[in-house]
């Protein structure tokens, strides 16, 4: 992709990593890092041949994200604010009132697709959602799942 090294864009590669290597230990647990004991040099270029290319084309889908000035998470993050206005505009308003702007906490949600913000188990079954959504798991259906999210603990807010 014509995409470009953006903080936060190596988190993206974890939890394919963890798919991959789990393949080769069916009994290990792929996220407590002992596992790297036990695979060869061989499987784990396989591992990071497999990563490279799930990185890839899941980068290809969602490439303005990661050049410069990412429109493509400043997008998703205006379209959060709408979604968010139109479905709890209590806490929108309440959000403006204190001068939180969405582009302040979401804008990692958008970067990293909550990988900072749920464990990995998490994150790999919600991945497995985007990825079958199609096209627009990753751009559309994550906007969905940060409204969500934030709605949830609106109370809290």
């Amino acid at each position: 992709p014509a995409s470009s090294y953006v903080q936060g864009i190596n988190d993206l590669a974890t939890p394919l990593i963890s798919v991959f290597l789990s393949e080769y230990k069916e009994d290990a647990d792929a996220l407590d890092g002992k596992i790297m004991d036990d695979i060869s040099d061989d499987e784990m270029f396989e591992v990071e041949a497999d990563t490279y290319w799930c990185l890839t084309n899941l980068l290809a889908g969602i490439q303005d994200h990661y050049t410069n000035d990412q429109p493509g998470v400043q997008r998703m993050v205006m379209r959060l604010e709408e979604l968010v206005a139109r479905i709890d505009a209590d806490l929108t308003q309440h959000l403006r009132e204190t001068g939180i702007e969405f582009f302040q906490f979401s804008f990692k949600w958008m970067n990293c697709l909550l990988l900072r913000e749920f464990n990995l188990p998490c994150i790999m079954r919600l991945w497995d959602t985007y990825l079958s959504e199609g096209d627009g798991g990753f751009e559309d259906f994550h906007v969905y799942v940060c409204a969500a999210f934030l709605c949830q603990f609106s109370g809290e807010i």
